[in-house]
């Protein structure tokens, strides 16, 4: 979790950035996206998938000359993937714009640069015994009005076998363009047919997801950092809030009947170590002061908010003020948007 530099958020000026919520999305969604299984088997849909079973298909295995272990959003705040899966670069990792492709057990997973009509990225699966593509899924297709249609960027930032019943899954980041905006992550399983697994429309802040061990078993979840904006009214007294200055939580996916769905209030301990760990890395480093706003947020989600608000916020009385008039609503509001 990212630790931010903030005084008093009251007075701060609002920016000009549009939130998610508040922006028009282009082009009517039906499907998360568009896929294909080119050797004939089922194409991956928006609805429920079911479990997915064991199947031909090898577990995933890092390559050491094709699949460094490097983190899901290069550049980005994620972590470095853990033993047993691969990551797969963007094609814009190096400058040059380039396919980017890494083995994945049997699997070459490849990132494939567009050309001609289809030139955002597109992700590809080929079988590396048969020599088949075995899947194709490509970004959702947007109006943009006059005409123009066109393709999301869509990636695979890693692939590895998350659901522990010894087939790859991977992680899909579809793209749209435009400052701040916008992101859904997607885990497709590589049964056959493939099975798609999660559909997260995350909204803006492209941190990447990846995956976790929070609990014994064979299952691993999935994790990020989302972006939660209080419940504030300025003309209530709330301050104001500018976007760089929004919090980012954790989020936390778990399997349940056969789909990554949010759980991250059945992480709690999880949670608090994460973040004591923020506090212990701020305190080593110069001029760090904590985002008065995630402090006030994780602490309403631990039921340490009573206890702690004066810690948290020593020195402005007005500020602390409001956020005890918020408080219940901002519980409730990350309880819906991180998930019980």
């Amino acid at each position: 979790m990212r630790v931010t530099l903030v005084s008093s958020l009251v007075g701060l000026v609002v920016t000009a950035c549009t939130r998610p919520e508040e922006a028009a999305q282009p082009g009517a969604v039906s499907r998360p996206l568009r896929a294909s299984n080119v050797a004939g088997a089922q194409a991956s849909s928006g609805g429920a998938a079911a479990k997915p079973h064991a199947s031909a298909s090898a577990p995933a295995s890092a390559s050491k000359e094709d699949a460094p272990r490097k983190s899901p959003t290069p550049g980005g705040d994620a972590p470095l993937l853990p033993d047993g899966f691969v990551a797969v670069l963007h094609p814009m990792s190096d400058g040059k714009g380039e396919s980017k492709s890494a083995l994945c057990g049997k699997l070459r997973v490849e990132n494939v640069r567009g050309h001609g009509e289809v030139y955002e990225p597109f992700v590809m699966v080929t079988d590396t015994i048969t020599g088949k593509t075995i899947y194709e899924a490509h970004g959702q297709e947007d109006d943009w009005g006059d005409g123009q249609k066109k393709l999301r960027e869509l990636t695979a930032s890693a692939c590895g076998d998350v659901t522990g019943d010894g087939v790859p899954e991977l992680l899909l980041t579809e793209k749209t363009m435009g400052a701040h905006c916008c992101y859904t992550h997607y885990v497709t399983s590589m049964t056959s047919p493939t099975q798609l697994i999660m559909a997260w429309e995350k909204g803006d802040s492209g941190d990447g997801v990846w995956p976790v061990k929070l609990k014994p078993g064979p299952v691993w979840q999935i994790q990020s950092v989302t972006l939660v904006s209080p419940p504030f009214d300025v003309e209530a007294g709330d301050p104001p809030v500018p976007y760089a200055y929004v919090p980012g939580f954790p989020i936390i996916f778990d399997l349940v009947s056969g789909q990554y769905q949010k759980r991250t209030f059945a992480f709690l301990d999880v949670l608090r170590k994460e973040r004591d760990q923020d506090r212990a890395a701020c305190i080593t480093r110069p001029n760090c002061e904590s985002n008065h706003l995630y402090e006030w947020g994780m602490a309403l989600m631990l039921g340490e908010w009573e206890a702690q608000k004066e810690q948290i916020v020593p020195d402005d009385v007005a500020l602390r003020e409001r956020l005890d008039v918020r408080a219940f609503l901002m519980k409730k509001k990350l309880r819906a948007q991180l998930g019980d």
